[in-house]
């Protein structure tokens, strides 16, 4: 069954169409650390939910007209515009910047989730294309262009059911980016105990300061490491010897001191060394829309990924840092990717891993170092005059060798997930034209196999 089109501007309640605040609006000396956030595009592409822009209440007061509700649909509408993110009802308040469009659904004509699908759709994001323009860079066209959009508009029941069906799937995409996001931070936090706050260091002097022996001292650092007690560490060294033995090989890998430098203090041998002693950030290269063809390889621009290519410019796996448009943003491809010349890509040297490289970028402030007010810029040799300890390698290397199977976790679940997200787009189009009905599809892993026989 085919459902007649219903020009969007149809659908939109009461100050339905809305465009974020410009510069005289909201002034970058404005932004605070804390407060109320702001929303920017890269909520609308990843859907995550992490600020880096807050104002306070006076300011939110005087922009409230630009806040966001829930069930509001969030649009990414400059650079890589069509990103879509629905706004939840556990999403904190705050205001958009100028480079979202928010929609705001009757919802009385139109379930709000219903037509997110739609504009996340193949055929969705046609129509947001289509409704871009800009020869230098892609922007939302006027609201009399957004708003002729053709969307089909089923009954609200059947809206209803397609959408229990979809987000079925999205719910367990959403589930692998929790877990992914517990590992991600698990993996982060090990380093920021290695590496930045030197703890397993610290706990070694501690236990020397308190009068005890270099043993005293080294099962403190073991204890720090595995986040085990005394006892639990006795336990370990008769159950598991092999485990045991690997843990003190890591905690005899830290030194027992510390040393004044130019970085603060920092552990006895570990002098400052400049960032470029290791890491090299290469130039991704120009890859027009036009000139693309869709494939295998992600292609990735500053924002993330933009599209794909049937060729690849990096063997995987890699590091992309953002150097126009989203500057310091960082991303980890675990295959071979083409990064085109908005970003760098990483490559390691002296001893250096590519994994130990993508958690240390992410505490050298990359986001920060715009040089240039016009259109933001990452300048390459700016980060490369930025001094770091001279970690050990052998440190580096136990370091990649323990997170090496959550990061292999991380790549199964985001392959999962692009699977199940693949399966979601291609469902939408079925049930909304009855090729497929909601009760052919019993979930997420068994509508594989129904796809397959349609």
């Amino acid at each position: 069954m085919k459902f007649d089109p219903v020009e969007l501007k149809l659908l939109l309640g009461p100050k339905g169409y809305l465009r974020g605040p410009f510069g005289s609006a909201l002034k970058r000396a404005e932004l605070k650390q804390s407060g109320i956030p702001v929303y920017e595009q890269q909520h609308a592409i990843t859907g995550a939910r992490d600020f880096r822009y807050f104002i306070d209440e006076s300011k939110y007061e005087s922009l409230k007209r630009f806040s966001i509700n829930a069930n509001d649909l969030i649009i990414s509408c400059s650079g890589t515009v069509g990103r879509v993110s629905i706004i939840s009802k556990d999403d904190p308040k705050g205001i958009i910047s100028q480079a979202l469009l928010v929609l705001r659904p009757d919802t009385s004509k139109i379930t709000p989730l219903f037509l997110y699908y739609f504009l996340i759709s193949n055929q969705g994001q046609r129509e947001l294309l289509n409704a871009s323009q800009g020869a230098v860079q892609q922007n939302i066209a006027p609201r009399a262009v957004v708003e002729k959009i053709l969307i089909p508009t089923p009954p609200l029941d059947e809206q209803a059911r397609i959408v229990t069906v979809l987000k079925a799937i999205d719910d367990k995409i959403d589930l692998n980016r929790r877990i992914n996001q517990t590992l991600e931070q698990v993996t982060q936090s090990i380093f920021k105990s290695w590496f930045v706050d030197f703890e397993p260091v610290k706990a070694k002097i501690a236990a020397l300061e308190a009068g005890g022996s270099a043993e005293d001292a080294l099962l403190a650092a073991m204890q720090v490491i595995s986040g085990k007690t005394a006892n639990q560490l006795v336990t370990l060294s008769a159950e598991q010897p092999k485990h045991y033995a690997e843990l003190r090989a890591t905690a005899e890998l830290f030194p027992s001191t510390m040393q004044d430098s130019e970085l603060g203090e920092i552990p006895e041998r570990w002098y400052p060394s400049r960032l470029d002693q290791n890491i090299e950030l290469a130039y991704g290269k120009a890859l027009k829309k036009s000139t693309r063809v869709e494939g295998k390889y992600p292609v990735y621009g500053s924002g993330g990924v933009a599209g794909s290519h049937n060729e690849f410019l990096v063997s995987g796996p890699g590091i992309i840092v953002g150097r126009k448009g989203t500057v310091g943003s960082i991303y980890w491809e675990p295959h071979n990717f083409y990064p085109i010349d908005t970003t760098f890509y990483v490559i390691v040297k002296n001893g250096y891993s590519l994994a130990f490289a993508y958690y240390l970028l992410q505490t050298l402030g990359l986001s920060e170092m715009n040089t240039d007010a016009a259109v933001p810029g990452l300048n390459r040799n700016n980060v490369y005059r930025l001094e770091v300890p001279s970690f050990p390698e052998p440190l580096i290397s136990q370091f990649s060798q323990i997170i090496t199977p959550l990061s292999e976790k991380i790549s199964e679940s985001n392959a999962e997930s692009l699977t199940l997200t693949q399966l979601r787009d291609s469902l939408f189009p079925k049930l909304l034209s009855g090729q497929l009905t909601v009760s052919d599809v019993k979930g997420p892993r068994q509508e594989a196999e129904v796809s397959a026989d349609v």
